[in-house]
């Protein structure tokens, strides 16, 4: 058994926590259907999954609301639910009901986050680290790098270069412009490898 450490009213709802750490948000109409008052003792399954049942249809909502204003992976949709407070079983449910409608695909949404910053000349290891904050696995993301064209990534570091190159003073010291190409590119998510090759390509050409 646990005990109800704090119940406290949060932007319209009811946040509940208990003493083994856990948190609930839950309506102000659960509340009413079941009252609970600070030191009661509680079993945390059962209270979990009265939560869960009656978050569910809410939850759900909000996960297609989140759905709708732009394509977000699995774990974005997770973090969002449990930032909110939504109880780890009623997300398990969301999770499970979005897969069912084809509504999330991991591997989908790899693949077009990963055309997207390549199109705008990030380079695989800046994507790879958002994928990483999004939540794809390891195999999905290096499926979508994978996916891309190596010639692609390749003319984008070297317009990245010469974008930078570009706007070098006049009379700058040619290692110091060097230094900043390099550098410009590897915050982009180039390798130093890359990097110093579309450098050292680019100031040939010029």
């Amino acid at each position: 058994m646990v005990k109800v450490s704090e119940i406290q009213k949060v932007r319209g709802r009811i946040l509940v926590r208990l003493d083994d750490g856990s948190e609930y948000m839950i309506l102000k109409s659960m509340l009413r259907d079941r009252p609970l008052e600070v030191n009661q003792p509680l079993d945390p399954a059962e209270f979990s999954h009265w939560v869960a049942s009656r978050q569910y249809q809410s939850a759900l909502e909000k996960s297609i609301a989140l759905l709708a204003v732009r394509a977000r992976s699995g774990g974005e949709i997770r973090q969002s639910l449990g930032r909110i407070g939504y109880a780890p079983e009623t997300v398990s449910r969301v999770m499970e009901k979005l897969e069912q409608e084809h509504l999330l695909d991991d591997q989908d949404f790899a693949d077009a986050w990963t055309r997207s910053r390549a199109s705008r000349r990030y380079g695989p290891r800046r994507i790879a680290m958002e994928l990483r904050q999004k939540g794809i696995s390891e195999e999905d993301a290096a499926a979508a790098l994978e996916a891309l064209p190596e010639e692609d990534l390749w003319e984008n570091a070297l317009s990245l270069a010469r974008k930078v190159l570009l706007r070098s003073k006049q009379g700058e010291d040619p290692r110091r412009t060097r230094q900043r190409i390099i550098e410009s590119l590897i915050r982009r998510g180039y390798s130093f490898e890359d990097a110093r090759g579309a450098c050292d390509q680019v100031l040939r050409d010029e």
